[in-house]
């Protein structure tokens, strides 16, 4: 591999954030600024996959070249 080549940076975060009592909200990152919604959660545990499998699922359909596809997204937000 060409260590001169530049690849894109890919950002993936999900954060969660307690709405009420035994209610998580969580949303999710590629470019550390635009966030998606990924729903409510009654447990941190629950909140925690969630945010997870959404991660997980948006990188293995770029991987795949699925309509959800990071280039896609990278190239919406230019």
């Amino acid at each position: 591999m060409n260590a001169s080549k530049k690849s894109p940076a890919c950002f993936l975060r999900w954060s969660i954030h307690k709405v009420t009592k035994g209610l998580y909200a969580v949303s999710a990152t590629i470019d550390g600024s635009d966030y998606d919604f990924v729903g409510n959660f009654r447990s941190i545990q629950e909140a925690q996959t969630a945010g997870r499998r959404y991660i997980q699922d948006l990188l293995h359909n770029s991987l795949s070249g699925g309509r959800l596809s990071l280039r896609t997204v990278k190239s919406s937000v230019a």
